[in-house]
This record gives structure tokens, C-alpha cells and sequence, in this order.
């Protein structure tokens, strides 16, 4: 490429100038007699019709006055003409019309066989015949015109609601964008376009091809902007908002040389993206009607491209392709928008889980730590004199306080390695009751359980469910300590599990009689980082239990992780239940354990 130009005359076509001239141009320059050609053909079949329908009415009316004479016989020539004009139009049936004036005065007005009248009175009937064939062909050519406005109008309509349907109805903003110029290449094809791009512009500003089909199409290396000189085309016409074309001769495997263009998408004042559109050299005439299209019935005097004849597309696909890119460029700007929004929110709940990230862990690390600091101040003041009891009460609790702590980091690994999908569930055949029996008795060995007393309801016959033992484990301590914390001593706790529904699944229950959830943050409660507000224990008179809201969450990222579902049910100031379900697939084996055949017994 040499330059680029913009057109003097300001309609915002830019072409690239080569030396010699560009293919594209010199087959626009020779195209001109061939369409000029094509419409003359075109108009002489429609007259020669005129003319022989209108010579095949003489014919007609001339046999029949032979045999008698009958009045306003002339109005048959009205029948040629309106077939003309609901065919094709006002000019067919303006020259039938005349035609049929000079055909009836010069074959059945005396004389005959010249174009004079000897009785004034026929004049009267020879222009009523005349003046009848104009007006009604000028009504019969403007009903079709009506017509067709309509029949175009609704198939735009039509064409414009199936794209709306496309655009709301994607899931993803690739799978948009391939369906959106899947959808150009379809309804334009007979306009010539061959091969559509989406270009979006990167987070430099540079233009980038997102999508494009067909993928092999006329054009569809020039409009990957693969080559250096087609990328600063499309810079080119993304920073100044103009209309850029070419021809990609240089196409591999392109039996003909394909015609490109860029077209910028303005949405809200500024370009969100362009869209690249290669095929015949027809497009010229598609663009260049689309640069000087103002709207409907609107169209601007600006020539849109050096040496085009005119806008051959015609003013409704013009209007459909106008309104296609207006409808490609609000999409994309609203995806955009929506992925910009989604971004930020994603920041702003990152900030929200960072800030309460630090404020509950700096409260609960400052706590034990705190303990600790002062236990062992204590014991290392020489000062003092300290009992054996006195200091074995000191060291638990320096023992209790690290194994706070080490709780709390073991929960923030546990969470961040389940966000991070690398702990995924080691899941082997076990029974529910087991793993139960295992929780309780480490609770009890580590005095959690504090002479509380465990209802468990787990029924022999229960089948073997798929589960990675330890997670199973930290999801029921994680429930039956929430329920110790938040119920008054004397109540029971009782911990429940069936099989439901079908498919099967194994249901697990916790539930106890404490101060309960309120409705509105049954749901709340599974988010990290997530505390009831204004917790009061009835029964205790010091300052309620605190923790850092990741045990629920843990749960829910393990039971997620094993397809099954966790949630809460809850009565204020009664009772709540925290239940969790694992399927179980229809091959699982029983609970039975096998008989083992012993060396040597009797048979």
C-alpha cells in the first residue's frame, strides 16, 4: 500500500491507491457499460411488451368490429396497460397507454390509417381513453409499489426480529459474535458478501478479528488482518471512523479476486468495533448506499466512492444493511458494557472479600495471639511464682490458643485449595454411620462435646455411599460444632440420614434446638466470611462465640465438589437443621460385608 486516501467529497469512503490502478477499480470502471447494457436490455423487454400487447388488443377489437359494432371498446386497451403497470411498473404502462391512444385513433377513428380526427366528438373519447389508461396504470403502478414497500418492510421486519432473537438469546459473547456474522453472510449473500469478520479493538486500541465465517471464505485472510498492510487499513479506519476497502487479490486458492471492506460500528459516540465484509466487487455499491444512507427516505448528495454508478443495491437492502450494523454495534457495546460492569463488580467483591478477609482475620489471629503473649510473658517472669497448677493452667492455655489458630489457617488452606480445584474429592465406599462414629469420637477425645448429649438416628440397612472420607469428616465436625456453639447445654442434638428420591440420595442431618437463623439469611450463611449479625445467647453471660464465617463455606465447597447439595432450614428461637444430600449411583454395593472362607474349617 502506498496511501490511503479519504474522499474529498466527504462521504468517509476511503479507498487504498495503488500504482498501477487496483484490480477492484478498473473492474468497477469497466462495469459501467455492461450495467448500462444490462438495463437497457432490460427496459426493451419491458416496452416490447407494451408494444406487442398493445398491437395483440388492436387485433383483438379489430375482429370483433367486423362482425358488430359495439361501444367503449376502446376500454379494452385498459387491460394491457394495467397488467403493465401491476407487473412493472409506471413506465411500461405510461408508453402502453400512449400507444393505445395512437393505435385506436390511427386503426378505428375515421379517416383511417391517419393520426386526424374528423368528428370532434372523438377527441372527447380518444383523450378519456387516454387520460383513463394514465391514471388508472399511475394507481395500478403505485398498488404495487405499496405493496412491495410492504412485502419488503415485513420481510425486514422480519429479518431484524430474528436478529434481536439471536442477540439476546446468546449465551456468550464469542458464541455472539460467530453468530452475528454467520447471520451478515446469509441475508447478504445475494448482495454480494461472501465472507464476514467482527473486529474489536484490544486493550491497546488495536483492531483484533474475533469471529468470522465462513472460515475459509473469499476475503478471509484480509479479514484476519494477518498481513501488515490489511492491520493498518483497519487501524486506519477504527481511529478515524471511515470506510476502508481494497481488493484481496493475494487470497490463496481464490479463484477470483475478492473485494474487502472495513466498516466502523458507532454506538454511543464513539467506534466499539468494525465490521470486515469481503466477496464480489457488488459490495461496492451495498457500501457505498450504506455511507450516504441517512435513515429512511433520507439519503445525502455525497458521492460515496470514486467512479461507483450509483448505489445498485437497492434503498431497501441498503436500509437492512444500515440497520444490521447499527443492531452489531449496540451488541457489542452492550457486551461489552455487561463485561465491563462484570469486571468491576468482580473487583468490587474482591475489595469486599479482602477487607473482611482482614478484619476477621486480624480479629481472630489477634486473639489467641494475644494469649499467648501474655501466658508467656507470665511464665517468663522470674518475679512471679507460679503452682504446678497454676502453671499447667497456663500452658493449655498457650495449647488452646494454638490449636485456634491452627484451625484458622487450616481453614483458609482448606478454602483456597477448594476455590482452586485441586482438592478434589478422593471418593471411595463408605458408610455414613462410620464416618459419624469417627466424628463423634474425636469431638468427645478432644472435650467438644462436654457431656453434651448426641442423638444419632442412622439406620443399619443404610446403603454405601461414594465419598472422600475426610471431607466428609470436616463437613459433619464443621455442622455438629456450629450446632454446639449455638445451642444451650442441656439441649440434644441429633443427627439423622436416609436414603431420598430418585435417582437415590443419601440425606444427612443436623439439627438442634438453639436460637435459630433468620429466614432472609438462611441462604447468606454458606458465604465466606458470612456471621449472623446480633447473635445473643440467652443462656451464657459472657460475650457469644465468634468465628471467621469459613466453616459453612467449607461445607458447601466440599458437598458441591461431591454433587450434592447443602442448605438450612430454621425456626427462630427453636431449632435448625443444616442438611447435606451425596448421590448414590444405582451399581452401589451393600453395606453387608462378605463372608471370608477360613483355611481348614469344616465344609
Amino acid at each position: 500500500m502506498s496511501r490511503v486516501e479519504r474522499n474529498s467529497r466527504g462521504a468517509g469512503l476511503a479507498r487504498v491507491a495503488h500504482i498501477p490502478l487496483p484490480s477492484w477499480m478498473r473492474d468497477q470502471m469497466l462495469r459501467v457499460p455492461h450495467d448500462i447494457r444490462a438495463r437497457l436490455k432490460r427496459s426493451a423487454f419491458e416496452y416490447g411488451l407494451a408494444l406487442a400487447g398493445v398491437a395483440l388488443t388492436t387485433i383483438f377489437i379489430g375482429v370483433v368490429r367486423s362482425f358488430l359494432h359495439a361501444g367503449n371498446i376502446s376500454l379494452l386497451y385498459l387491460i394491457p396497460v394495467l397488467w403493465l403497470a401491476a407487473t412493472f411498473g409506471r413506465w411500461p404502462a405510461i408508453v402502453a397507454a400512449v400507444l393505445a391512444f395512437l393505435a385506436y385513433d390511427f386503426f378505428f377513428i375515421p379517416p383511417l390509417h391517419r393520426f386526424t380526427i374528423n368528428d370532434p366528438a372523438e377527441w372527447v373519447s380518444l383523450f378519456a381513453l387516454l387520460a383513463t389508461a394514465l391514471v388508472l396504470g399511475q394507481l395500478t403502478a403505485r398498488v404495487r409499489e405499496r405493496a412491495r414497500e410492504a412485502i419488503e418492510s415485513q420481510r425486514r421486519t422480519a429479518t431484524l426480529y430474528s436478529l434481536s432473537q439471536l442477540i439476546t438469546g446468546a449465551r456468550s459473547y464469542e458464541i455472539l459474535l460467530a453468530a452475528l456474522t454467520r447471520r451478515v453472510v446469509e441475508v447478504f449473500a445475494a448482495a454480494g458478501v461472501s465472507t464476514c469478520a467482527l473486529i474489536v479493538p484490544d486493550e491497546q486500541g488495536r483492531p483484533v478479528t474475533q469471529a468470522i465465517s465462513p472460515e475459509d471464505g473469499p476475503g478471509a485472510g484480509a479479514l484476519r488482518l494477518t498481513e501488515g498492510e490489511q492491520a493498518a487499513e483497519a487501524r486506519w479506519a477504527l481511529e478515524r471512523s471511515k470506510v476502508v476497502g481494497g481488493s484481496a487479490s493475494g487470497d490463496v486458492g481464490q479463484r477470483q479476486p475478492a473485494a474487502y471492506y472495513f466498516l466502523p460500528l458507532p454506538s454511543g459516540g464513539r467506534v466499539v468495533g468494525m465490521l470486515g465484509i469481503a466477496g464480489g466487487d457488488g459490495m461496492r455499491e451495498l457500501v457505498d448506499g450504506v455511507i450516504r444512507w441517512r435513515g429512511p427516505g433520507q439519503r445525502d448528495g455525497a458521492q460515496g466512492a470514486e467512479g461507483a454508478t450509483g448505489s445498485g443495491a437497492g434503498d431497501a437492502t441498503v436500509e437492512l444493511f444500515a440497520a444490521f450494523r447499527d443492531q452489531i454495534a449496540l451488541a457489542i457495546d452492550r457486551a461489552t458494557l455487561q463485561q465491563q460492569a462484570i469486571h468491576t463488580e468482580a473487583l468490587r467483591e474482591s475489595d469486599r472479600l479482602k477487607d473482611v478477609l482482614l478484619g476477621s482475620v486480624t480479629h481472630d489471629l489477634r486473639t489467641p495471639l494475644a494469649s499467648i503473649k501474655a501466658a508467656v510473658s507470665t511464665l517468663l517472669d522470674r518475679e512471679s511464682h507460679w503452682s504446678e497448677e497454676e502453671r499447667q493452667g497456663v500452658l493449655a492455655t498457650i495449647n488452646t490458643s494454638v490449636d485456634r489458630l491452627n484451625r484458622l489457617v487450616g481453614n483458609l488452606l482448606d478454602l483456597s485449595r477448594l476455590e482452586a480445584g485441586v482438592a478434589l474429592p478422593q471418593r471411595d465406599w463408605y458408610l455414613i454411620g462410620d464416618v459419624i462414629a469417627t466424628v463423634l469420637d474425636r469431638l468427645e477425645l478432644t472435650g467438644d462435646l462436654d457431656q453434651r448429649w448426641i442423638e444419632v438416628d442412622v439406620p443399619d440397612d443404610l446403603p454405601l455411599a461414594p465419598m472422600d472420607h475426610a471431607q466428609i469428616e470436616q463437613v459433619l465436625t464443621n455442622l455438629i460444632e456450629n450446632a454446639l456453639k449455638y445451642s444451650p447445654p442441656e439441649s440434644p442434638i441429633r443427627i439423622a440420614a436416609e436414603v431420598m428420591g430418585t435417582p437415590a440420595e443419601l440425606e444427612v442431618r443436623v439439627t438442634d434446638a438453639g436460637i435459630g437463623i433468620p429466614p432472609a439469611e438462611l441462604d447468606a450463611i454458606f458465604g465466606k466470611f458470612y456471621r449472623v449479625s446480633d447473635v445473643r445467647l440467652p443462656w451464657l453471660t459472657s460475650r457469644p462465640p465468634v468465628g471467621t464465617g469459613l466453616g459453612l463455606a467449607i461445607c458447601a465447597s466440599i458437598i458441591e465438589a461431591h454433587g450434592g447439595r447443602i442448605w438450612a432450614e430454621s425456626t427462630l428461637g427453636k431449632s435448625t437443621t443444616f442438611s447435606f444430600t451425596l448421590p448414590i449411583p444405582e451399581d452401589h454395593p451393600t453395606g453387608a460385608l462378605p463372608d471370608i472362607e477360613m483355611d481348614g474349617a469344616p465344609g
